[in-house]
C-alpha cells in the first residue's frame, strides 16, 4: 500500500493510468494542501459544534440526493440552517472536484453521503463493531453496493492536529483469512440466491429488513470479524499515516485496510463507483471474493 501524494497543480487535471490503478489495488491519493472544499469561515464554524448525543448518530451526516441533514439539534433553528447549508456546499464542491480528478468514474458513480466527524476518535466509546480504530474494510450496513465499491475523499479541518490512521495488507492479501470464517465456502450459489429473493420479497411487502446480495453480507461479516479478531488486530503488520491539519486524501475503502487511532474535525465524502467503469475490475473486493466462493455474489445489472 502506497500514498500517492498529488499537489495543487492536479486541482483540475484528471488521474493518469497508474494512479487509478494504484487506487483501485489499495493505494490512497493524498492531498497535503487540500483542494478548496470548504471556506474558511466554514471551517471556523464547524470547529465550534458539537454532535447530538445519541447512540445511533456515529457522526453528522448530509444525503445529497435527499438534501438531508442527520446529527444535528434541531432546536437551533439557526445553527441547523448554517450547518445544512455548509454540508450541502461541501459535497458539491466534493463532488465537482473528484468529477474533474476521477473522469472515468463520474458519468456512472452514485453520489452517497457526506459526513462530518466532530468527535476526538482518541479514546472515542462506542460498540464494537463501530469502533474507528479497529483496522478494517467498509461495508454500509443499510446501503449494500452489490458489488460496487466504496470510494471516499476525507478532508482533515483541525485547525492544528494531525488525523492519525493505520493500515495494513490490502483486500486481495487478507480475503483468504476470513473467507472460510464468515462461510464463504459453506453458503453456495442456489442458498446465496434463494436468501437474497427472500429477502427482497419481504422488502417489497413492507417488513423492515434491507435486500442485501449475499456479497454485501460477506463484506459486511467480513468488517465484523476483524474487529472481533484480536490477535489480528494486535500482531498484524501495520503502516502509520499522518494526514495534516488541512489536508485531503481519497482511497477506496473496502479494498484498503484502514482504522483511525486519532483526530478530531473531518469531512467526508463517499461515492459508489460501478464496476463497469473500474481500470482494474478484476482488484474489486467482489471479484476476489467471487473467485474464491467460485459463485456469483451479485447481479450484474
Amino acid at each position: 500500500m502506497a500514498r500517492i501524494t498529488m499537489g495543487v497543480e492536479r486541482f483540475g487535471t484528471e488521474a493518469s493510468e497508474s494512479e487509478y490503478r494504484g487506487l483501485e489495488a489499495g493505494d490512497i491519493l493524498y492531498f497535503p494542501i487540500s483542494p478548496p472544499l470548504v471556506t474558511e469561515q466554514d471551517r471556523a464554524f464547524l470547529v465550534t459544534q458539537k454532535q447530538v448525543d445519541a447512540p445511533y448518530h456515529k457522526n453528522i451526516s448530509y444525503r445529497p440526493l435527499e438534501d438531508r441533514l442527520k446529527g444535528v439539534d434541531q432546536d437551533d433553528a439557526a445553527q441547523w440552517a448554517r450547518m445544512h447549508e455548509i454540508m450541502r456546499s461541501y459535497s458539491q464542491r466534493s463532488v465537482a472536484f473528484m468529477a474533474a480528478l476521477l473522469k472515468r468514474y463520474a458519468a456512472t458513480w452514485k453520489i452517497d453521503f457526506a459526513s462530518f466527524r466532530p468527535i476526538e476518535e482518541d479514546g472515542r466509546r462506542v460498540a464494537l463493531h463501530s469502533r474507528n480504530d479497529l483496522l478494517h474494510f467498509d461495508s454500509f450496513p443499510t446501503r449494500p453496493s452489490h458489488g460496487d465499491r466504496l470510494l471516499r475523499l476525507f478532508t482533515n479541518i483541525h485547525p492544528e492536529r494531525p488525523r492519525t490512521w493505520i493500515t495494513t495488507d490490502h483486500f486481495e492479501a487478507l480475503a483468504g483469512r476470513f473467507a472460510e470464517r464468515v462461510g464463504l465456502y459453506r453458503q453456495r450459489g442456489p442458498l446465496a440466491v434463494c436468501q437474497d429473493w427472500t429477502v427482497r420479497a419481504a422488502a417489497k411487502l413492507g417488513l423492515p429488513v434491507v435486500a442485501r446480495p449475499p456479497y454485501d453480507r460477506f463484506m459486511l461479516k467480513i468488517h465484523h470479524a476483524m474487529k472481533e479478531d484480536v490477535e489480528f488486530q494486535a500482531t498484524c503488520r501495520k503502516d502509520r499515516w499522518e494526514f495534516p491539519a488541512g489536508s485531503t486524501w481519497i482511497v477506496f475503502t473496502d479494498s484498503a485496510s484502514h482504522a483511525c487511532l486519532s483526530g478530531q474535525y473531518a469531512l467526508e465524502q463517499t461515492f459508489i463507483v460501478r464496476r463497469s467503469s473500474l481500470a482494474c475490475p478484476e482488484r474489486a473486493p467482489i471479484a476476489i471474493l467471487e473467485k474464491l466462493a467460485g459463485y456469483p455474489l451479485a447481479r450484474t445489472a
